[in-house]
């Protein structure tokens, strides 16, 4: 595996973030970027809901609060309401229905702290769902922005926080709490800080079903730790390589807790998978869902071309310079998440929105491009969303993708 490449950080992340008088600290620049960003997303979901017709959610032109119901944010609500069902619900044929055990638990516990103040679920965990991208944009700054600079990394948070999707990150999803505990995992363990990331591994797999990209990624790092070392000639890893690989351990236990707990609860075996493939309407085979769409969506015959198409195209990504100059955790972080959508994931349209978790990626593109083509980037991002918006969440025109 080719080791990233060693790369001194560029002129500016060194530089003092108040180089001018009055200037404000790095971190608050970030936070405004961030700010600029979320307040953009949400005059889009808010204009997008003025066309919104009646739904199953709400009437037609919903308020913010009903707007945020829509999709699987109403089964986070149902979870606090009614918690998770002993008894699997099945159809006439015996197969496992649509049910709550395909959410992981950390944003309903997180909201229902939120019930004394009397808000309503949907805005508690908006504020849940806020607060937590926030702190994902600071932290994935203080990650990366050593290995681009501290203004490429501005750029970095507007391009990822302008992306097609990025509205669900303030949405009652998890989607940001998982970015913000991958993020803090790596970030912990990069600096040696194993037993905080330990922590923060087990957060992220009971936010989302990180628990197995997580696995991947850091037996990947372990993996690349050590050829390194026996091909440069130096010494053992040691104390460094065994921490990393019981932090290894440690997801791969995250990625099996949940499973767990269903099983011990429904009394089912396969309580988590056959609930997470009711949405399929078919079984666990990893690899084939990929196929199988490609050739829903262009036939038997171009399906193969589709998926070859897809593969080679996430291969360059994945393998471009800028992307590796990330460091290695960053990088196998992209590698170990996007093998996990290969093998698991049915690509539906959600496929676009689980993609966020790629965010190192926003950074990769930041530091390799221009500006003149990061702001061509940040519009398309926006003009994305104009789109995502409009057609997956709100359902608006003929249309009828689901995010």
């Amino acid at each position: 595996m080719p080791a990233p490449a060693a790369d001194s950080p560029p002129a500016d992340a060194a530089a003092r973030p108040g180089r001018r008088a009055g200037a404000l600290p790095h971190r608050s620049q970030v936070a405004l970027v961030w700010g600029a960003a979320t307040a953009l997303s949400l005059l889009l979901l808010r204009l997008g809901a003025q066309d919104t017709g009646a739904t199953v959610w709400a009437p037609a032109a919903p308020s913010w609060m009903q707007q945020a119901s829509f999709w699987d944010s109403g089964w986070y609500e149902r979870i606090v309401r009614e918690g998770y069902p002993t008894q699997l619900p099945t159809g006439a044929d015996g197969a496992v229905q649509q049910n709550a055990w395909a959410f992981m638990p950390l944003l309903p516990l997180l909201a229902s702290a939120l019930t004394w103040t009397g808000w309503s679920f949907y805005a508690c965990a908006t504020v849940v769902s806020l607060v937590a991208s926030a702190l994902a944009a600071l932290v994935m700054d203080r990650w990366l922005a050593p290995r681009v600079g501290m203004k490429t990394s501005l750029w970095a948070v507007a391009l990822v926080w302008c992306s097609p999707c990025a509205v669900v990150l303030q949405l009652p999803y998890a989607e940001s709490l998982g970015l913000l505990a991958a993020a803090l995992a790596l970030l912990l363990a990069e600096r040696g800080r194993f037993l905080a990331a330990a922590s923060a591994v087990l957060v992220a797999a009971f936010a989302r079903p990180l628990g197995v990209p997580l696995t991947a990624t850091l037996g990947l790092w372990w993996l690349w730790e050590t050829v390194r070392a026996r091909r440069d000639a130096e010494a053992p890893l040691r104390g460094k390589g065994l921490r990393l690989l019981g932090l290894t351990g440690v997801a791969a236990a995250s990625a099996l807790a949940w499973p767990l707990i269903a099983w011990v609860v429904t009394g089912r075996s396969d309580a988590y998978t056959a609930t997470e493939t009711s949405w399929r309407g078919g079984a666990l085979t990893p690899l084939l869902p990929w196929l199988t769409r490609g050739q829903w969506w262009v036939g038997d015959h171009l399906g193969w071309v589709l998926l070859v198409g897809v593969v080679v195209v996430g291969g360059l990504v994945l393998s471009a310079p800028s992307l590796r100059r990330l460091g290695a955790p960053a990088w196998l972080w992209c590698v170990g998440y996007s093998l996990y959508l290969l093998a698991f994931f049915d690509p539906t349209t959600s496929v676009f929105r689980l993609l966020l978790p790629l965010a190192p990626v926003g950074w990769a593109l930041a530091a390799r491009t221009t500006p003149r083509v990061r702001s061509a980037l940040l519009v398309a991002g926006v003009v994305g969303q104009v789109f995502w918006i409009s057609w997956i969440w709100d359902g608006y025109s003929a249309v009828t993708w689901v995010p």
